[in-house]
């Protein structure tokens, strides 16, 4: 993060009851009501459609066997740095280590070989939300980088690797239906390089947004694990003919947190949060305007007959009730990113109307009272929120012709370039950033030493 913005992200997760950071073991945040309600909302969205899919639901144990986890040798190389090990149970020392969950392929797939039989018990496509565990050796931040982090998790068990391959299309589409559709936040797709992919996979994909500081965020990644894991813990099935063949799997899964994280910069400005009205917690607060006692009987009856508009077309609202001035309540609504706020002021009600001020460009619409309708507000609002941070993202890819332009570019956004593919050149980029794809099929000469090489996209990271 740069200076400024990250002294703004830790701000507004104070300020704004998002999270608190003071929670006596590090990278383990307290998520604060506010923070909760925002990944409560993307969580049913996102189960919803993993749901519709055709997912089911689960829930697996935090704690798994030392011997499970270490049976696939390449997978528990990939995480034996990072794994938290309960050893006692009071004062008894167990017979054997349990790890914390630093995710769950090994502990599901050591049932799922018991689940499949034939052919008959496939597809299985599983999710559960949960908490996972991974001791983060590098600089911890809020909801960005911690030890113990939430997220959804997909597992799947196909007949074929063309199976299989759809289930990743499939859940590419729900993932960016839940990151660019429901949050508003761009994302670049990217083939991850052979030695960053996921522990025993055959490649990841992961999406990434870009924060104000100019860094990469990964906000969710999908694994094709090919039959890795199957030849593992041999899941095996017989098909029609009677033959017995081993099953394909995917796994994949999105950092609630670091969505999190991703929302609030992507759409932030001076004065705070700009939520977008599908994620926001309240979407429309409504502020009712005294200036004296004889204007509170009106007022009192403008505002209940707004309350019922609202609840009648499922808006998520509150009143502010409290007794700061007009002017205080507004800048505490525009710092949470309210996405609209209601003015209900004598002069309003006497007009039978009531002032909509929208968070994303600060517009004031007269709103009828008897005819009360604020849908079509808030679709402009999500709408609009998604066309501005696709064009600040768009503007954020450059070109280097140069390491001068590398050097110029990094830590503004996504950087193109060439590489040849040797050790000896790649350290100029992994010094200034880190890879994130490589597009062989697209060549030009290498930034360093100017051989035929691939383009690659480079960016400074988190």
């Amino acid at each position: 993060m740069s200076e400024d913005f990250s002294g703004w992200f830790h701000r507004m997760l104070e300020e704004n009851e998002v999270a608190d950071n003071r929670y006596p073991i590090k990278g383990m945040p307290v998520y604060r009501g506010f923070g909760m309600r925002i990944i409560k909302v993307m969580q049913r969205y996102l189960e919803d459609l993993l749901e519709c899919d055709g997912h089911e639901p689960v829930y697996f144990p935090v704690l798994i066997p030392e011997e499970v986890l270490a049976r696939e040798t390449e997978h528990i190389a990939g995480f034996e740095e990072q794994v938290f090990w309960v050893t006692h149970a009071g004062g008894n020392k167990l017979d054997r280590r349990l790890a914390l969950r630093p995710t769950s392929e090994t502990c599901m797939y050591d049932l799922m070989s018991l689940w499949v039989r034939s052919h008959a018990d496939l597809p299985i496509k599983i999710h559960q939300s949960v908490a996972v565990y991974r001791y983060e050796t590098k600089h911890t931040r809020p909801l960005i980088r911690g030890r113990e982090f939430l997220w959804n998790e997909g597992h799947t068990a196909f007949e074929s690797r063309e199976d299989a391959l759809e289930n990743i299309e499939e859940v590419k589409k729900i993932y960016l239906k839940l990151i660019s559709d429901l949050l508003c936040v761009p994302v670049d797709v990217n083939l991850r390089p052979e030695w960053d992919k996921f522990p025993g996979a055959e490649y990841t994909l992961a999406f990434e947004t870009l924060l104000p500081g100019g860094r990469s965020l990964q906000v969710a990644t999908i694994h094709n694990l090919g039959q890795h894991f199957s030849k593992v813990f041999n899941i095996e099935f017989e098909d029609a003919c009677g033959v017995k063949n081993l099953v394909w799997q995917t796994s994949y899964g999105p950092g609630f947190g670091r969505l999190l994280a991703a929302v609030m910069g992507v759409h932030k400005d001076d004065k705070g949060l700009r939520l977008p009205p599908e994620v926001a917690p309240t979407q429309v607060v409504v502020v009712p305007i005294f200036f004296k006692d004889s204007d509170k009987e009106k007022i009192c009856s403008a505002v209940s007959a707004i309350e019922q508009s609202l609840r009648s077309q499922n808006i998520r609202f509150k009143v502010d009730w409290g007794e700061d001035r007009p002017g205080s309540k507004y800048y505490r609504w525009e710092q949470r990113g309210v996405p609209l706020r209601i003015e209900v002021g004598p002069r309003d009600v006497e007009k039978n109307q009531a002032l909509a001020v929208r968070r994303d460009t600060g517009e004031k619409t007269a709103l009828p009272l008897d005819n009360f309708e604020v849908g079509d507000l808030l679709d402009d609002i999500q709408d609009n929120l998604r066309v501005q941070a696709r064009q600040s993202f768009e503007s954020r890819f450059f070109e280097a012709e140069s390491i001068k332009d590398l050097d110029e570019y990094l830590g503004e956004g996504i950087v193109f370039a060439g590489w040849c593919g040797q050790d000896s050149c790649a350290k100029i980029f992994e010094t200034r950033g880190t890879i994130l794809s490589l597009d062989k099929d697209n060549r030009r000469g290498c930034l360093v030493c100017g051989t035929d090489g691939m383009v690659i996209k480079v960016a400074k990271t988190y």
